[in-house]
Formats: structure tokens, C-alpha cells, sequence
């Protein structure tokens, strides 16, 4: 069993508290493996944390969270920044572009009900090229989480767990759960394309899930 934080934010996206000296030491404190930076529309924000993986010995992969034309997706296996994918482009197409180049885009809290640039929802039934959805975000109530579990049942698609995180205390409270050690980032992506994978709440450190 390898626990992944698949989507937190930093200070290098500028829009978290969490500072790079405290990434690794929460992350273990939590009882994580692994986490994902995801910062706003650039692969490259979070490459300091390339050499503090190394240095520390904790997997610390990169993607990216997009903001579509229709709500955000989390995309894995590509080095991009917006040179590369304009904001707001729609969803569907973008999805689509992201799995033609080697990637995988999963559609991120998508019942989120305070979201100022809109969210999917229901509008997922008309999508194709989806592979999974984040189902369980740490940092969203149980009524919105419960709405993405059911959408990704209609689908008939996986889901991934995250905490959304932008500070320290939020931290590795949701996850994704994978069946074996996730290496490097493109183990990461083939996971995620093999569905062996689950989203957990983290019940040991943050208690049940209160919504």
C-alpha cells in the first residue's frame, strides 16, 4: 500500500503557506509516501522540489492543476505551462489533448459550490476521455465529495483522493491509495491509466471526515 497526496499546493504557486523545508517533514508526520505538487497552469513552479526529493529521500512528483473553460483539471506526465495550454480552454478538448500527449488530466473537486471559475458537475455525463475524478478532497465538505463519488460511479470511472491543500495543517488529509511503490512520475501516470488505486480520508491523523 503507497499513499499519495495527489494534489497540494505550495508557496511556490503563490497562493499556499506551505513553505518547501515543511513539505517533507508533514508529509511523513502524516504518514504519507509520496506527494504530487500541483501548482497553478506550470509543471516548472515546482521544480526546487526536485532536488529536495533527492537530497531527503521522500518522492515529491510535479504536475499541474489547469483551470478549464468549465472548472480545473489535475494533469500528471507532462511538462507544461501555459506557453504550452492557455487557460480556459474547454474541458473535453483538453482532456483529450493532455491523453494524446502521454499525460493523464483527471477533473479536480467538481461539485466544489464557491468555485469563482465554475465547475464541471453534471456536465461530465457528456465528456468522453476521462479516466478518473478526484472523488475525495480534503479541503471540500462531505456533500461535495459525496456528489463526485456518485458521478464517478455513473461513469463508471475511478476516483483519486487529495487534500487540496494550502497550508500545513490540511496536508495529506485525503489520498490516493496505489497497490505497489510509485518510483518516479511516470509510474505514476501508467498507475493511474492501470486504475489499481483507491481514495482514502486519513482517519488516523485527522479523524472522520465531518464535512
Amino acid at each position: 500500500m503507497f499513499k499519495i497526496d495527489l494534489h497540494v499546493h505550495t508557496v511556490f504557486g503563490k497562493d499556499s503557506l506551505i513553505r518547501p523545508e515543511e513539505l517533507v517533514s508533514r508529509s511523513r508526520q502524516v504518514g504519507l509516501d509520496a506527494v504530487c505538487v500541483t501548482e497553478h497552469h506550470s509543471y516548472f513552479l515546482s521544480d526546487p522540489y526536485k532536488e529536495i526529493s533527492a537530497r531527503t529521500g521522500f518522492p515529491i512528483f510535479q504536475g499541474l492543476e489547469y483551470r478549464a473553460l468549465e472548472g480545473h483539471l489535475l494533469i500528471y506526465g507532462l511538462k507544461i505551462d501555459e506557453e504550452d495550454l492557455p487557460p480556459r480552454l474547454p474541458m473535453e478538448w483538453t482532456l483529450e489533448w493532455v491523453h494524446r500527449k502521454g499525460g493523464v488530466a483527471v477533473p479536480a473537486h467538481p461539485y466544489q459550490q464557491w468555485s469563482l471559475s465554475g465547475f464541471p458537475g453534471d456536465r461530465l455525463l457528456e465528456m468522453h476521455n476521462l479516466l478518473a475524478l478526484e472523488t475525495l478532497n480534503g479541503s471540500l465538505s462531505n456533500w461535495e465529495n459525496r456528489q463526485a463519488m456518485e458521478m464517478a460511479r455513473r461513469l463508471g470511472i475511478k476516483g483519486i483522493g487529495g487534500s487540496d491543500a494550502h497550508g500545513p495543517s490540511v496536508l495529506g488529509r485525503a489520498y490516493t491509495v496505489f497497490s505497489g511503490r510509485i518510483g518516479s512520475e511516470g509510474e505514476l501516470v501508467s498507475a493511474l491509466k492501470n486504475g489499481d488505486y483507491y481514495p482514502r480520508w486519513n482517519e488516523e491523523i485527522f479523524g472522520k471526515n465531518k464535512g
